[in-house]
């Protein structure tokens, strides 16, 4: 399929580049890797009369130490840098690790932070060609009235199937968002609207510059686990995110649990908290967590697994990532 056509303009600074798509209002589109952007337009998913190239723009493409400890991480990192960076491994380990688990090494070389937590929900039946959707009534997501995915749906109930998002949540990060009124920074859990439409809060003119990750400090580790049709190269089908930090003696001092592809927008277990707080990793505990995670699931038959099962697979991927987690505590 060929690309629609476009105009291409490559900007010379981050506030130019605000500018110019803020003065398109709803009619450009931002190009950093391009791995998502290039595939939607072919499907005719995106039809932007201009894109902005992004590469080049050397405050997004930094990557160091925040003042204060943690992250700095410029929206331009591709996602191999930060699954191979030196100090993205000594500095935040799981980061790097989801890093390395989206898609492919072609796409990770290209792909970034920024998109991928920018990235759009998804559908099987959005996610098709043109011709495909003329034989189906136009959903929500389209400027429809239905989800097809639903039978009398009320809202659209794509999914957001992003690696890092959950990841990114769960660490308590935040997000810095540009425009031509200046900068400001909301956390990671304040980005997502929950909405299948839009599933950001980004408004024309605001751009994803960098994102801000606290450190974990002693007694704390986080871990990710995610459930894929074919483990090398797919979106995920659910995930499950944690944050922890423990006492000596492997007592939980509080925990943040996040899900992944089983909702509109990545999802807070806080009952996870409140069943781990001041409690040891016992079979009994574990299978209340699991319990928890599939309880706030809300997956729908809009995507390649059968959703009982996607439903009952979180509860899993909650256990292995509160697992895995508790045993690469450093002190």
């Amino acid at each position: 399929m060929r690309l629609p056509k476009f105009e291409l303009i490559q900007p010379h600074s981050v506030k130019e580049a605000c500018s110019i798509f803020e003065e398109h209002d709803g009619k450009a589109a931002l190009l950093a890797g391009g791995t998502a952007l290039m595939v939607g337009m072919r499907l005719r998913l995106s039809k932007p009369a201009v894109v902005i190239g992004m590469k080049g723009l050397k405050p997004l493409e930094s990557l160091r130490p925040k003042e204060g400890g943690g992250l700095a991480v410029g929206s331009m990192v591709t996602l191999e840098m930060l699954e191979k960076f030196p100090l993205v491994l000594s500095g935040c380990a799981v980061l790097a690790e989801t890093a390395g688990l989206v898609a492919v090494p072609s796409v990770r070389a290209q792909g970034t932070i920024g998109g991928n937590l920018c990235q759009d929900t998804r559908c099987i039946y959005y996610n098709q060609s043109e011709f495909w959707r003329s034989g189906i009534k136009p959903c929500f997501k389209l400027g429809g009235s239905l989800c097809n995915a639903v039978k009398k749906g009320k809202r659209c109930q794509a999914a957001y199937q992003s690696d890092l998002g959950p990841v990114l949540m769960a660490l308590g990060a935040e997000v810095k968002i540009a425009s031509t009124k200046g900068e400001k920074t909301v956390p990671v859990a304040e980005f997502f609207t929950g909405r299948g439409e839009k599933p950001n809060i980004l408004k024309p003119g605001e751009i994803v510059v960098e994102l801000l990750i606290p450190s974990l400090g002693p007694g704390s580790a986080a871990a990710y686990e995610k459930l894929r049709v074919r483990e090398g190269m797919d979106f995920p089908m659910a995930g499950a995110a944690v944050m922890l930090k423990t006492k000596p003696g492997g007592v939980i001092e509080n925990v943040k649990m996040v899900l992944g592809a089983v909702g509109s927008s990545p999802i807070e277990v806080p009952k996870v908290s409140e069943l781990l707080q001041g409690e040891k990793l016992t079979d009994g505990v574990l299978a209340e967590v699991s319990r928890a995670a599939q309880e706030k699931a809300v997956p729908v038959e809009n995507l390649a697994m059968n959703t009982q099962y996607r439903k009952k697979m979180v509860g899993e991927l909650a256990v292995r990532a509160l697992r895995r987690a508790t045993t690469s505590v450093q002190r």
